[in-house]
């Protein structure tokens, strides 16, 4: 899987959650719009995702990495802070 950039993983977050929302209240149908912005951005291929990851960090002082892996539906967020001494 290559790397996504933050802007295109919260995309596609919001482009899942946009889907799960109208499936959930019952829509028949995307709005024309919503469902061109998924075929863009590859909602038909969703099930072949593996996993999703974000991570993000200061230089030298902390970094976080989450991780969502949608067909089992575990999310991990591992958090690292490196302290100086002097």
């Amino acid at each position: 899987m290559t790397n996504l950039s933050r802007f295109h993983a919260i995309r596609l977050l919001g482009l899942c959650m946009l889907s799960l929302l109208s499936a959930a209240a019952g829509a028949q149908q995307l709005p024309p719009l919503a469902e061109a912005m998924a075929k863009t951005y590859g909602l038909d291929s969703f099930d072949k995702v593996e996993a999703i990851r974000f991570t993000w960090g200061i230089e030298g002082k902390i970094s976080r990495t989450w991780e969502w892996e949608p067909k089992t539906g575990k999310v991990t967020l591992k958090v690292r802070i490196r302290t100086a001494t002097r």
